[in-house]
């Protein structure tokens, strides 16, 4: 009942869901009408973030638009380059899997932003652990940053950026959210996820914000674009907003002119992607030991197919040898590296088919004949392991039908009944081998992808790679992959 409650808080946030056709945007909702005095940005343009775990992604392409970028999600995946990225770890007891909308979501975002000469500014409460370092950290690189000491301070925020022309994104706990589509956090109890939203309007007489939700009907039996207009400048009590924003440290971002625009993005794209898909650990971590200790880019695919192995998993699950109720702790193990498998590798193959299909028009003038060639091969391979099952019922672990959660509780399910790890593992050996030969197809066309991009731009230059500040605005996937994370150790350890 533990791990099922944990995965439905995990999970619930980023289910993953096909991107088809064209990214649906709307313009304000029709029969909306604030009162008089009401501070209000008008035609800000509703992005749904179409699946769970791109919440922040959603949410700053509403910013990036507002302030003046031409760009739709697909784009920010791109121009971003986290549908390029993902990044693994498997060290003594901990094993990590992010795709790249999840991994590190300041830098990729102030990449993005400096393409399109847009200013990127980022607060924290003051209350978060390590703070002061962050902002050294951010500070060093260029990147606008300041602190909120309290609800007072937040709301002034709130107030300045509206008024000054620009709409506030802010990182907040949804169960205090309006929407009946979260209901299912509250009738859980589950608190502290992360969700992101942007606020577009207050109105301090009456106590009332606007925000735009991107993720209304994005799992369950809501799940389908919000025709009927919720989630788009939908109000909110100040009472209900600050307790979902202090629970999220009131991490907020603003968007908006101030910087020269690059004239030439693919001189700063192409060399980007190539050292995302090659895993260059500067690139994901500069200055960080995360940078050699961590697999990225294609090097993470490479890894995953050796460690997803039965000889792979066997001999990481041996860390967990002689410690208490062994056979059912190993057994929960492995029915979450199966679900996290596939909704980490789900939420990658959508982000990435998408920025594939966004790249050329950033490098009209390039030939990226050979780049797509390689890139594309790795569409049947991720589309395989991929599956909405999973995320699309958190909660109902029994639901996920793809090959790796199906693949890995089997196995779970046998070695509970036997107490025979090997045996289990070589009775399924068939299906991880599958699964490990989909990993590195991913990674050898990522490695000739990348490579091609190399041929064109085989120096890096003077890009700035942002710092290592793990604050993610949705922080749903980064919990769910906590579960992979396993903290229980034996005494020795």
């Amino acid at each position: 009942m533990i791990a099922k409650g944990l995965f439905l808080v995990c999970l619930l946030l980023t289910a993953a869901f096909p991107v088809s056709g064209p990214q649906v945007e709307i313009s304000s909702h029709a029969t909306f009408s604030p009162a008089e005095d009401a501070t209000l940005l008008r035609s800000v343009p509703y992005v749904w973030q179409e699946m769970n775990g791109f919440c922040n992604w959603a949410a700053t392409t509403i910013a990036m638009r507002y302030a003046g970028a031409d760009i739709n999600m697909h784009d920010l995946f791109a121009l971003s380059g986290i549908g390029f990225s993902f990044a693994y770890v498997k060290y003594n007891d901990t094993m990590l899997m992010f795709p790249g909308a999840i991994y590190q979501q300041i830098d990729p975002v102030v990449f993005a932003c400096r393409l399109y000469g847009l200013n990127y500014s980022i607060y924290f409460g003051s209350d978060i652990e390590g703070v002061d370092y962050q902002v050294q950290y951010l500070e060093q690189r260029g990147i606008n940053v300041g602190l909120i000491d309290s609800q007072d301070e937040a709301f002034d925020l709130m107030r300045e950026s509206i008024d000054g022309g620009y709409p506030l994104l802010i990182s907040v706990d949804p169960v205090w959210l309006p929407a009946s589509d979260y209901d299912v956090l509250r009738d859980q109890g589950a608190t502290g996820a992360g969700h992101a939203v942007v606020v577009v309007g207050y109105n301090d007489t009456a106590g009332v914000a606007w925000i735009m939700d991107p993720g209304v009907g994005s799992f369950g039996n809501n799940f389908g674009f919000p025709t009927d207009g919720r989630g788009n400048y939908t109000q909110i009590s100040y009472t209900n907003l600050n307790l979902a924003w202090s629970n999220r440290y009131y991490i907020s971002i603003r968007i908006e002119p101030g910087l020269e625009p690059v004239q030439d993005i693919s001189s700063q794209l192409g060399p980007y992607l190539r050292d995302r898909l090659l895993g260059v650990g500067e690139s994901y971590a500069p200055g960080s030991a995360s940078a050699y200790m961590w697999q990225f880019g294609e090097k993470a695919f490479r890894g995953m197919s050796v460690d997803l192995t039965a000889d792979g998993l066997e001999t990481y699950l041996s860390v967990f040898d002689g410690m208490k109720n062994e056979v059912q702790f190993k057994s929960a193990v492995l029915l979450f590296i199966g679900l996290g498998l596939e909704a980490q590798t789900t939420l990658q193959y959508l982000s990435y088919r998408c920025a594939l299909d966004s790249v050329p028009k950033f490098m009209a003038d390039t030939d990226l004949s050979n780049f797509l060639a390689a890139a594309q091969r790795a569409l049947p391979h991720s589309q395989a392991l991929a599956d909405n099952a999973t995320l699309l019922n958190p909660g109902n672990v029994t639901a996920s039908s793809g090959l790796a959660p199906t693949t890995f509780r089997a196995i779970a399910e046998e070695f509970n009944s036997t107490g025979d790890l090997h045996t289990a593992l070589i009775n399924h050996n068939e299906n991880l081998s599958e699964i490990s030969a989909h990993l590195l197809a991913i990674a050898e066309s990522w490695k000739e992808a990348g490579d091609a991009l190399a041929e064109i731009w085989p120096e890096s230059p003077l890009v700035l790679y942002g710092p290592l500040i793990v604050v993610v605005i949705g922080l749903g996937v980064s919990v769910a992959l906590a579960a992979i994370y396993v903290t229980k150790r034996t005494p020795s350890q």
